[in-house]
């Protein structure tokens, strides 16, 4: 599937590494992914922001694998972070699992808290196939 992605001449391009939008064809499916944090396969968290970050895509990508889908699907993604400290390390978590030229629609916000103190990041997706 082609998904068109849309960055207007008309305002100022993205300042990191996302899309303004993202278009999805007529006909596909929708897969919307719950919040993901840092946990590995077994249930425990990393303790950096980096690793957590870095679970947070690798647990989304198994989600869409076994929806028969890929990171290149991925539609719209909203991060939520707990320190604005922590962008860097979020980008390269994030970069460790997602390569490629596909930028989805992004949000990356900090919020003052997850479910757990010991919690950085929270990452939900969307992602559509023809």
């Amino acid at each position: 599937m082609t998904l068109i992605t849309r960055n207007p001449s008309s305002i100022a391009p993205p300042q990191a590494r996302y899309s303004h939008s993202v278009e999805i064809p007529a006909n596909a499916r929708t897969l919307y992914v719950s919040g993901q944090v840092g946990v590995d396969t077994q249930g425990t968290l990393a303790s950096t922001i980096e690793e957590q970050s870095e679970n947070c895509w690798r647990n989304i990508k198994a989600i869409l694998e076994d929806a028969g889908m890929s990171l290149d699907d991925l539609v719209r993604v909203n991060s939520y972070i707990t320190d604005a400290r922590f962008v860097e390390g979020f980008r390269i978590g994030r970069d460790r699992v997602i390569t490629g030229d596909h930028i989805p629609a992004s949000t990356l916000v900090v919020v003052s808290g997850l479910a757990t103190p010991d919690m950085f990041v929270e990452v939900e997706a969307v992602a559509a196939k023809v």
